[in-house]
């Protein structure tokens, strides 16, 4: 069997004569896929974005000088609104104010509320370039619309709908931390009150027996005791002086003696009888005399009441007066004694009962520090609280604000026509050059004298150009006139739906 030789690899003029050959896979595939490409990019229905960017700033106001009673967390802070913001009810406001979607008169308020949020992302982006950053303290809000206008204005109101929900959520807070602490101080002063009634029906049951009035009550004490004291001494010195003169009075005749002239009382008779018997007899008439007046001066005190009432005896008298005032003030001073007695009774049991009401009192006033305290506490931090309030209310602590508002998109973020467009050339060209290497791979034609495989050593005598006739250049020129009038109209047909597109 002979050799066949080996074909030369092909040019770049064999590649550039593939091309010539191929033109009409050229003209046809290129400018159609392209024209595809155009529909599409101008046909889709176009999605504009506006964006809105909000930064969460801190407080301008140290802690030191106002604390907030709000709690933040600054990395959930924007997850937090978000989730209590974007939720079909709050939405439900804004399609009432702003009609998102007024070519689908079909769908519910609650329906294109949903397509709302379904459209509307966040993103968290540097505050400064505002390219997408992970960890950040600012967001981007972007909605999309098919009409541009309509998204600005959405974007917006979502805007100031996370804008107010801060303020109002954290002015809120504040007020239910006012709240509760004003509740709380309330409770408090209704057990104070409770305390103080406690002390007053502590103060009835005790009465003078109350650990302050202690002192007092032991003061008392040492001054009645003195008091009594003194008192026992001055009834002692007047029951002596009572005996004394009872003695004095038993020995005194209440009425004089006349017979010898001489004679007054007891004692001086028997004064004289113990002279007289010193001096005399026994049987002397001096002693005998002396004698019977003792008997009748005896007889006469130891006489009927009537004797006495009869008394003209003036030291009788006297004595009798002297004594009876003794009995009187005697009397009296026993019944001061009795009732500083009773007074000093009552004040030792008042000092016993002390301990017992010192420790109910104790325990009462213990509770009545510690609500007190707890009150001035209360008061000082809802004083904070209301401070905390009106800081909030001024957006004084942290806040979002709009860094960059949202504006009127003059493209639409989707679909992407420059990219589409670009993609039909590069698709239109990858397929065309594809089509011609299939129709040139598969082609049995002998074009040139690379086409013919020869056994090894048999030379190609000659080669017979392409003869281009009349016909060849009619059919071509029918052709290009074809492929000029439909590229035509293609093109005045996707130029009208760019047109119409963007005017719809």
């Amino acid at each position: 069997m002979a050799d066949i030789t080996a074909q030369p690899a092909a040019s770049l003029g064999d590649y550039v004569g593939a091309l010539r050959r191929r033109y009409l896979y050229l003209i046809i595939i290129a400018p159609a896929v392209l024209c595809v490409c155009l529909l599409a990019a101008f046909v889709i229905t176009p999605l504009y974005q506006s964006t809105a960017t909000i930064l969460l700033e801190p407080s301008s106001v140290p802690k030191d000088i106002i604390e907030s009673t709000v709690i933040s967390y600054s990395d959930q802070q924007i997850e937090i609104v978000q989730g209590r913001v974007m939720t079909v009810a709050s939405l439900k406001r804004i399609v009432g104010e702003i009609d998102p979607y007024p070519k689908q008169k079909e769908l519910s308020a609650g329906e294109k509320a949903k397509q709302v949020l379904d459209n509307t992302s966040v993103e968290r982006v540097d505050p400064v370039t505002l390219k997408p950053q992970t960890e950040s303290n600012a967001f981007s809000l972007h909605y999309n619309n098919p009409d541009p206008e309509i998204a600005a204005a959405v974007a917006s109101r979502l805007a100031q709908l996370f804008l107010s929900y801060n303020q109002l959520r954290r002015t809120e807070a504040a007020g239910e931390a006012a709240g509760f602490l004003h509740k709380q101080a309330d409770d408090i002063v209704k057990q104070m009150r409770e305390v103080d009634v406690q002390l007053a029906a502590l103060k009835s049951k005790y009465g003078e027996a109350l650990p302050e009035l202690l002192a007092r009550n032991q003061s008392t004490i040492d001054d009645r005791q003195r008091q009594l004291d003194a008192l026992q001494q001055q009834i002692l010195t007047a029951q002596e002086k009572e005996a004394e003169l009872s003695l004095q009075l038993s020995q005194t005749s209440p009425n004089l003696i006349t017979q010898s002239g001489d004679l007054t009382d007891v004692a001086t008779v028997r004064a004289k009888l113990s002279e007289a018997e010193q001096r005399y007899t026994p049987e002397h008439p001096e002693v005998k005399r002396l004698k019977k007046a003792l008997e009748t001066l005896m007889a006469q005190s130891g006489g009927t009441a009537q004797n006495k009432l009869n008394a003209n005896n003036p030291q009788y008298l006297m004595i009798d007066t002297e004594l009876k005032g003794t009995r009187n003030s005697l009397a009296s001073m026993r019944a001061q004694a009795a009732a500083i007695s009773a007074k000093l009774e009552r004040s030792r049991g008042f000092v016993q009962e002390t301990p017992a009401a010192e420790r109910e009192f104790a325990e009462v006033l213990r509770r009545k520090e510690v609500l007190q305290n707890e009150y001035q506490h209360t008061q000082d931090r809802l004083q904070s609280a209301n401070l905390a309030e009106t800081f909030e209310s001024q957006q004084g602590g942290e806040r979002f604000s709009m860094v960059r508002e949202p504006s009127v998109p003059s493209s639409p973020v989707f679909p992407n026509r420059l990219g589409l467009i670009l993609l039909g050339l590069v698709l239109g060209g990858t397929v065309s050059v594809i089509a011609v290497a299939i129709a040139e791979s598969t082609d049995p034609s002998v074009r040139t004298p690379r086409d013919i495989q020869l056994p090894a050593g048999v030379p190609i005598l000659a080669s017979i150009p392409f003869i281009d006739n009349i016909n060849d250049r009619r059919r071509r020129a029918l052709a290009v006139t074809s492929f000029v009038a439909a590229y035509s109209i293609a093109i005045v047909a996707v130029g009208a739906v760019i047109v119409f597109s963007r005017h719809r």
